[in-house]
């Protein structure tokens, strides 16, 4: 379970969230909405252990993320951002990458496992070899979710995953993300669109620092 207890975070003279709880179990998808510059993003970062809360604990099966433990605690997150600057001419370098490091040599790629993810969210084979600047922000996307099925680690956070697609490939990205939470994994999405946010199992509302 992903625990957030009693969370304040205030950046500058901005209060961004107070007080703020709440709990993921396993198997569930949670969207955490709310206004621009409510601290969603910043929320993502803070379970990452990347910036520590003012007050308050997050803590992943009763065990307290903090600067010591959290380097520990990140290699069994899986983290999709909104915007994917990664300096690779192609897309086979792009999903290759995450299972060179360290972390994930546990798993071996595979091709063939990759495009049945890529099935699954509408991607085509062809992809593969193209340049990345030839594929969209939200193929990108769709793209590097794939890679975390394939990695299946225990929490996957992910911000506005479905900001750049049309209601039909949101609905593909959510059935996906019940697909890997039905196999245990807590995802947690940033995400402002309300046909997503409409098929999780909870809505985390950040408003303005009174949460």
């Amino acid at each position: 379970m992903l625990e957030i207890r009693n969370a304040s975070l205030k950046l500058g003279d901005t209060q961004l969230f107070r007080d703020l709880s709440f709990s993921v179990d396993c198997g569930q998808v949670v969207c955490i909405t709310g206004d621009s510059g409510s601290g969603k993003t910043t929320m993502l970062r803070a379970i990452l252990g990347f910036l520590p809360l003012d007050d308050g604990v997050i803590s992943v099966d009763g065990e307290i993320i903090n600067s010591m433990s959290a380097e520990t605690f990140r290699r069994r997150m899986m983290y999709v951002p909104q915007e994917l600057s990664l300096p690779f001419d192609t897309v086979e370098e792009m999903v290759q990458l995450p299972f060179t490091l360290k972390n994930n040599r546990y798993v071996k790629f595979s091709y063939e496992r990759m495009m049945d993810e890529w099935k699954k969210l509408d991607l085509d084979a062809s992809f593969y070899k193209s340049s990345v600047a030839k594929v969209s922000g939200g193929q990108r996307q769709r793209m590097m979710i794939a890679v975390c099925g394939l990695l299946h680690k225990p929490i996957l956070l992910t911000d506005e995953p479905t900001s750049a697609l049309d209601e039909t490939h949101a609905r593909l990205v959510v059935r996906y993300f019940r697909e890997l939470a039905s196999k245990g994994t807590i995802v947690v999405a940033v995400s402002h669109d309300k046909t997503f946010s409409s098929l999780c199992d909870k809505i985390i509302c950040l408003n303005n620092g009174n949460n």
